[in-house]
């Protein structure tokens, strides 16, 4: 297994983990976006902002090597970066994998 792979699969654990605890602690409330504070409402369009555009290379990069980014995508609007995570994941295990750019 690369070293990039191997990180970003430790990354991905951690962070599905921390998910899967938020889900417990939290339930219902875990799906509400914070807009209680200024602070967070920008930190939320922040994320939006960011998952936005990298959902966006996914979707072309993806599409570039002949596959479909749209079940990452679909994974980063309900969880977040275990989308992404989990496209970079699968795309490092490709042998002939390129660099990101």
């Amino acid at each position: 297994m690369k070293t990039r792979q191997a990180v970003v699969g430790i990354v991905w654990l951690g962070f599905a983990a921390l998910i899967v605890w938020v889900f417990l602690h939290d339930g219902r409330d875990a799906f509400t976006l914070p807009f209680d504070s200024l602070t967070n409402t920008a930190g939320t369009i922040d994320l939006i902002i960011e998952l936005t555009l990298v959902s966006l290379w996914m979707y072309f990069d993806a599409r570039k090597r002949g596959t479909s980014a749209i079940p990452f995508i679909v994974i980063a609007v309900v969880f977040g970066s275990l989308g992404p995570l989990a496209y970079l994941f699968l795309r490092f295990r490709d042998t002939g994998a390129e660099p990101i750019v």
